[in-house]
C-alpha cells in the first residue's frame, strides 16, 4: 500500500514545536520578534530528516505571494508535426532562459482549437491565474483578447511585434523592416533595378513589416515597386516572368521552394535569370531544398529575451502590489524589443543577366 504523504504536522509532533515554527525553519526566517533558539532550529531539522518530509514547492511559493511559473500559450499547435517546427526555436529559448531564472514553465494547451486556432476566452482566463504571468505567441492572435490583458495588468509579453493603443503591449520581436530593407539593398548592389514582392499582402505584422521595408528600400534607391499578389505558385511565376522581373523578395510562407521550381520549369534560372531572396528561414525546409539568400530569424533569442522580460515585469507587479502600486521599474524602451535579423548569404541572389533594359509594365504599384 502507498505510505501516506508526511506532513510539516507530523514533523511538528515530532519534533514538539508548532506547525508555524516548523514552517518558519523551512523558509529561513521568521517574522519581526519571533525568535527561534538553535537548539529548536535543530530538533525540526532531525525531524525532517527522520520523517523524509519533502515541501509542497507550489505551496511554498504560493505562500511568497508567486507560485514562480510561467506560462506559455500559443494561438497555433505547438509541437512540431512532419517536419514542421517554426516553434522549436523559440520553445528551445524559452527552455534555457527557464533554466536560468529557476522557474517553471506551463504550457496551457486544453483551450480548444477551432480551425486550428485557440482562443483565451471562457476557462482560458481563470487558467491563467495559475501562473505568475504568461508568453504569448503565434500568427493569428485576437486582439481583443490582448487587449484584455492589458486591461487586467495581467504580466504577458508577446513574441512578435505587436502594436496596442498607447503602445503598452510588451513584446520581443524580429526587426523585419530593416532585414526586408537590407535585402533589397543587396539586390540593388548587384544591380538589379526590377525588383518585385511576392505575396499576397495580408494585415499581419510581419507582413505589414517587410512590405515596408521592401517599399521603403525602393523609394530611397528610385525603383518603383512591383506586387505579385497571388498564393497561386504557377500564377505567380508567370507575372514574374512577363513583367521581366530579375529579382524578387519572398516570405516563407509564400511557398519559396515550389516557386522557384516553377520558374526554373518555365526556362527561367535561379539565380541566373531571377534572383529570389527569402524573407526568412523556410517554415518547412526541403530535404534537397536550396540553399536560400536572404535573411534568417533569431527566433531561439526571442523565447530568451521575451523569458527575461516577462520575469521581469512579473517581478516588478508584485513589488507595484506590495509597494502601493509605485511607478513601473521596467523602461518604456525595453518593453519593445526588437531583434536584428542576421543576413544568409545562400545560394540563390546573382547579378541579373546582361540584358537587363527592360521595363515592367504597367501592373507594377505606383504608390
Amino acid at each position: 500500500m502507498p505510505r501516506r504523504r508526511i506532513t510539516q504536522t507530523d514533523v511538528a509532533a515530532m519534533a514538539g514545536v508548532s506547525q508555524a515554527t516548523v514552517s518558519f525553519v523551512l523558509n529561513g526566517n521568521t517574522p519581526a520578534g519571533v525568535r527561534i533558539g538553535e537548539e529548536t532550529r535543530q530538533r525540526v531539522l532531525d525531524a525532517i530528516r527522520i520523517t523524509g518530509y519533502t515541501a509542497n514547492p507550489l505551496a511554498q511559493r504560493l505562500a511568497g505571494g508567486l507560485t514562480q511559473i510561467l506560462g506559455v500559450f500559443t494561438y497555433e499547435a505547438t509541437f512540431p508535426r512532419a517536419g514542421r517546427d517554426f516553434y522549436g526555436p523559440f520553445l528551445v529559448g524559452i527552455e534555457h532562459a527557464a533554466e536560468r531564472l529557476g522557474v517553471d514553465l506551463l504550457l496551457f494547451t486544453s483551450a480548444p482549437a477551432t480551425g486550428g486556432r485557440r482562443q483565451l476566452t471562457r476557462d482560458g482566463w481563470q487558467r491563467l491565474g495559475v501562473a505568475d504571468g504568461c508568453l504569448l505567441l503565434g500568427q493569428h492572435e485576437d486582439r481583443g483578447e490582448l487587449q484584455h490583458l492589458l486591461d487586467t495588468n495581467y504580466p504577458f509579453v508577446f513574441i512578435g511585434k505587436r502594436g496596442s493603443d498607447g503602445g503598452r503591449l510588451p513584446y520581443v520581436g524580429a526587426d523585419y523592416v530593416e532585414a526586408t530593407m537590407r535585402q533589397v539593398d543587396r539586390l540593388t548592389a548587384l544591380g538589379h533595378r526590377h525588383i518585385g514582392y511576392v505575396g499576397v499582402r495580408g494585415t499581419d505584422q510581419p507582413t505589414l513589416d517587410r512590405v515596408e521595408g521592401y517599399r521603403t528600400a525602393l523609394k530611397a534607391q528610385g525603383l518603383t515597386p512591383s506586387f505579385v499578389e497571388t498564393d497561386d505558385v504557377a500564377a505567380a511565376a508567370g507575372e514574374i516572368l512577363a513583367r521581366s522581373l530579375t529579382a524578387v523578395v519572398v516570405a516563407p510562407e509564400n511557398h519559396p521552394e515550389e516557386l522557384a521550381d516553377e520558374l526554373e520549369r518555365r526556362g527561367a534560372r535561379v539565380p541566373g535569370d531571377v534572383s529570389v531572396l527569402l524573407l526568412g528561414q523556410p517554415h518547412h525546409p526541403r530535404r534537397d531544398g536550396r540553399r536560400w539568400s536572404g535573411f534568417s530569424v533569431p527566433r531561439e533569442e526571442m523565447g530568451v529575451r521575451a523569458l527575461y522580460l516577462l520575469s521581469r515585469l512579473v517581478a516588478d507587479d508584485g513589488k507595484r502590489d506590495r509597494e502601493t502600486r509605485r511607478a513601473s521599474a521596467v523602461p518604456d524602451a525595453e518593453l519593445h524589443q526588437l531583434l536584428n535579423c542576421p543576413d544568409v548569404e545562400g545560394a540563390t541572389a546573382a547579378p541579373p543577366p546582361a540584358a537587363t533594359d527592360r521595363t515592367p509594365d504597367d501592373r507594377t504599384d505606383p504608390t
